[in-house]
């Protein structure tokens, strides 16, 4: 007997979720062995936790909104709700080792809602690209410190500033290309400035709320936060960076909290001991947060099923 499109569809979705959860098990469970003895001396100040966790909730609406201002571009309307469960879904893919699953679930639930596999994903790629360029600029304005040369922290925002405004003209033809490259005929989305303006602002907010929410899941974690505000910002911010491009380690693991450590020591943050322990401990604490939403979105869509009609 033949199997349904629809029944191979249902198999790969657990399939995914499955592994999601054992990756992200995973890497809990490996970060846990670092941080349990420690921990145990640690008074918990969890007013500053939950306001933190807060922010970054403001900061995945706020993503949210700009990928889809963009998408709005390709001629694909999508309802924040059901951009918001695409987004949250699609996003469990980064615990996967490649980086490819995220964007591919992404197209597959998009079309689930009658929008372009390639209009979702493009969307989310160009999102991805205004976030980095905006997160450059941010590192330079607040990190010159951490750059450790001025000049060179002015040219970086020199060039971020000029390839943002000229977006709108280059996205096209640089669709064009990657089409040509695919060996696919791309449809080169005219995307219109002030979607790029308004995926510029939601990026650059978001990179400001990730900073004061790090600040205070710092001072939740030790009693208190030393340093400057733009600090913490400039140091989550390029941790978060180096964690994402990275070609291998899923959602950035290892290479991020090296980096957030490193970056908080050389800044006079905390002491290496502190340093490490707040870059683990605020992976597990990101992880949760981000896996509860997604969580309650799976429950919901398996609640839906279950009901007769």
């Amino acid at each position: 007997m033949a199997v349904s499109r629809k029944t191979l569809f249902l198999g790969a979705q657990w399939i995914f979720a499955a592994a999601v959860i054992y990756f992200a098990a995973r890497s809990l469970a490996g970060q846990w062995g670092q941080v349990g003895s420690r921990l145990s001396h640690i008074q918990f100040g969890w007013k500053w936790i939950a306001i933190a966790t807060l922010l970054v909730l403001i900061t995945y609406a706020l993503l949210i909104e700009g990928w889809r201002r963009i998408l709005w571009a390709w001629a694909a309307p999508l309802s924040w709700s059901d951009a918001s469960r695409i987004w949250f879904l699609s996003n469990l893919g980064k615990y996967v080792p490649g980086n490819i699953w995220s964007l591919t679930a992404m197209g597959v639930m998009a079309r689930g809602r009658g929008i372009s596999g390639l209009a979702a994903a493009g969307s989310s790629v160009v999102m991805q690209m205004v976030s980095l360029a905006t997160g450059a600029a941010i590192v330079a304005l607040t990190g010159a410190k951490l750059l450790g040369r001025p000049y060179l922290a002015t040219a970086i925002l020199a060039v971020v500033i000029a390839g943002l405004l000229s977006a709108p003209r280059l996205l096209p033809p640089l669709t064009g290309w990657l089409g040509k490259l695919m060996g696919r005929e791309l449809t080169p989305p005219a995307i219109p400035a002030a979607s790029i303006w308004t995926a510029t602002l939601t990026s650059t907010l978001s990179w400001i709320f990730y900073g004061l929410a790090f600040e205070l899941f710092v001072r939740g974690m030790l009693g208190s936060a030393s340093g400057e505000i733009a600090s913490y910002i400039a140091v989550y911010t390029a941790a978060y960076i180096l964690g994402f491009i990275s070609p291998i380690a899923p959602a950035g693991l290892g290479v991020r909290e090296i980096a957030l450590a490193a970056a908080m020591t050389q800044l006079g943050l905390a002491n290496e001991a502190d340093a490490a322990l707040v870059a683990i401990a605020a992976r597990l604490w990101l992880t949760v947060v981000e896996l509860v939403p997604s969580g309650v979105y799976i429950a919901l869509g398996a609640t839906r099923r279950s009901l007769p009609g």
